[in-house]
């Protein structure tokens, strides 16, 4: 009997790192660090260790020799990223320098979660071999991150996303959805973006990929995870709300000072409004799929989840407000 991969989790209590070992820890031998927040997922096996040490990250890696080494970690609030730059880069940036090298040091495939929001925001589709123009702090350190990594690593997969949605293993930190259905559940204004326009990924949509991605043995390839069409914040919201069954009356109309950097190249071919739209045609051709819509995809989320709102509200799902 063939034994399990190792898949080897930096960042295992984010987001995007405790949905990815939750989905794929029936078929892959999961192990996840941590820093300062623990997270308990049954079966994966979790450890504290801070990407910016340098010797930490290589012993954890040759301890458990991972397969695949995938890259979690990050500050992806860009407010925060605009007031704190020295902690976006440390995260970002260094840390993934870090666990790169340890992954290839111990030929381990590296995976690396980037954004749309590495490009500026201008109104064009936006092509994998495109050169970014990041006009934020947190584009800024992305594009360091991809960059040293294309030309470091020997065995990596990049998936550039739109803004990933979905629910989180930290209770104390809400991801958007979570916030729009605590919002709509308890009587309150729901206040959205209208300026920033962008696709909108699911999180088991995301990890499905990855899965696509380590059977194929894809390797040294940026790949494009996304929607077909992009719309606001405001627009996704109530969409969502209506698939949903939520009350769209709470909506708000609202504008997001997006975080821009002082880059006048970035800034100059600029609107107010930004749009960021991913081209998915490389994702397409590797994986043989049609991208979805946002409709679709939100429709494909809600049956992952096996319900609506009130089914949620029955069941409670592990969310606190509810």
């Amino acid at each position: 009997m063939e034994s399990k991969k190792t898949i080897l989790i930096f960042g295992l209590s984010s987001f995007l790192g405790s949905n990815i070992a939750a989905n794929l820890k029936s078929e892959y031998r999961i192990v996840g660090t941590y820093n300062e927040t623990p997270v308990n997922i049954s079966g994966v096996l979790s450890i504290k260790c801070n990407v910016n040490n340098k010797d930490m990250v290589q012993k954890v890696v040759l301890l458990f020799k991972p397969d695949i080494t995938v890259y979690a970690v990050g500050l992806t609030d860009m407010d925060a990223c605009q007031e704190f730059p020295k902690v976006a880069d440390a995260l970002n940036t260094a840390g993934v320098f870090n666990v790169s090298m340890a992954s290839e040091r111990y030929h381990s495939k590296f995976v690396y979660f980037s954004s749309a929001y590495i490009f500026s925001g201008e109104d064009i589709l936006c092509g994998a071999s495109d050169t970014p123009v990041p006009s934020s702090v947190y584009g800024n350190t992305i594009a360091s991150a991809e960059f040293y990594i294309q030309k470091s690593c020997l065995n990596y997969i990049i998936f550039r996303c739109s803004p990933i949605f979905g629910r989180s293993y930290n209770q104390n930190d809400l991801k958007w959805c979570e916030a729009i259905e605590r919002s709509e559940f308890l009587g309150q204004k729901i206040v959205c973006d209208t300026k920033v326009h962008t696709g909108f990924v699911d999180i088991h949509t995301v990890t499905d990929y990855l899965k696509k991605a380590i059977e194929n043995n894809v390797t040294n390839k940026l790949l494009h995870v996304t929607t077909r069409d992009i719309m606001s914040r405001f627009d996704f919201a109530k969409l969502y709300l209506e698939i949903f069954g939520g009350n769209q009356a709470l909506l708000v109309k609202g504008n997001w000072k997006f975080p821009q950097t002082e880059n006048q190249i970035a800034l100059q071919s600029l609107s107010d409004e930004l749009r960021f739209h991913l081209d998915a045609t490389n994702l397409e051709a590797e994986f043989q799929l049609k991208i979805p819509s946002i409709r679709e995809m939100i429709l494909s989320y809600k049956t992952k989840l096996e319900g609506s709102f009130s089914a949620k509200k029955i069941a409670s799902a592990g969310i606190t407000f509810i």
